[in-house]
């Protein structure tokens, strides 16, 4: 199964984008993360939920001592967050610096190697400049369901 049948195509971060604009793209297409392109229309990087969470909303202190909360800590919830101002600011501040980039016709299996290699949930299929879409764990898993791992 080539990963370019199962990406999911979608919108790029760019220089100057709103936070809210590209946190809003991976929600609706369920993807943890989209690339970011430079002036040139170059990917130099991604924006990734997670790494935007971890530069906000959850500090290290807690992260370390996660073990060690309860269920009644109201007094932690999102230091200094304002969903509105958080989402105004732009997605330049949210850049993680590299962005994995695959063939459209590498295999699925390959894909999910390099995700366990590289401890990611997504890569980027790109075929030469042209950004195609993610692919996913979760992609490839509804491929299986769907059995189109099994077509010749």
């Amino acid at each position: 199964m080539k990963i370019k049948h199962i990406s999911i195509a979608t919108q790029v971060a760019r220089p100057g984008m709103l936070l809210g604009e590209a946190v809003k793209e991976c929600v609706v297409k369920d993807v943890p993360g989209i690339p970011y392109l430079d002036a040139s229309g170059k990917i130099i990087g991604r924006f990734s939920i997670r790494h935007m969470f971890l530069l906000c909303c959850v500090p290290e202190d807690v992260i370390k001592g996660a073990h060690l909360l309860g269920d009644d800590i109201d007094q932690l919830d999102f230091p200094n967050i304002h969903a509105d101002e958080l989402m105004a600011r732009r997605v330049d501040d949210f850049i993680f610096p590299d962005a994995i980039q695959l063939s459209p016709n590498f295999h699925a299996i390959k894909a999910l190697a390099i995700m366990e290699q590289d401890n990611t949930e997504y890569l980027f299929v790109v075929d030469g400049d042209d950004y195609q879409g993610v692919v996913t764990r979760m992609s490839i898993a509804k491929a299986i369901l769907a059995k189109a791992c099994c077509d010749k």
